[in-house]
């Protein structure tokens, strides 16, 4: 097996069909393109699997597939949604330009109620820390807006 730290790969010698084991916590992932090939593996492990049959989301990434081109798809709606549902603005208006270029940025001023207001800070601090994962891994469109 090739690793790379939580993503195994491991080829069937005989069918050279590559079999893709990924390691998150406790929960495991196989991705395989027969449907016996989980079920050998699953034996072959040293502990009891409960399989939830196909995957639908991971790590708060929905998963699509595509059985007539046999493609995969991921999309981090979902979990940037519930971010911004958590934070209190869901919503939100998007637009196409997150940051007008040419707005220069101001720090709050002691007048502002936001100043001292330590919901308010938690709030938003927990907010870019949530955001800064799809920011920093797929959606780098997002480190304008935060």
């Amino acid at each position: 097996m090739i690793a790379d730290q939580c993503v195994y790969v491991c080829c069937d010698p005989t069918s050279s069909s590559p079999t893709i084991v990924t390691v998150h916590i406790d929960n495991i992932t196989l991705c395989t393109q027969t449907n016996t090939e989980p079920s050998q593996l699953k034996g072959e492990l040293a502990f009891k699997v409960m399989d939830l049959e196909e995957l639908t989301q991971i790590l708060g990434m929905k998963v699509q597939h595509n059985s007539s081109d046999g493609s995969i798809q991921l999309s981090q709606v979902n979990y940037i949604t519930c971010i911004l549902e958590s934070v209190g603005i869901s919503n939100c208006n998007p637009i196409a330009t997150p940051i007008d270029p040419n707005i220069k940025l101001m720090p709050l001023t002691d007048s502002d109620p936001h100043i001292g207001n330590t919901k308010f800070q938690h709030d938003y601090l927990s907010g870019l820390e949530k955001l800064m994962y799809p920011a920093v891994t797929t959606h780098s469109d997002l480190i304008y807006a935060i």
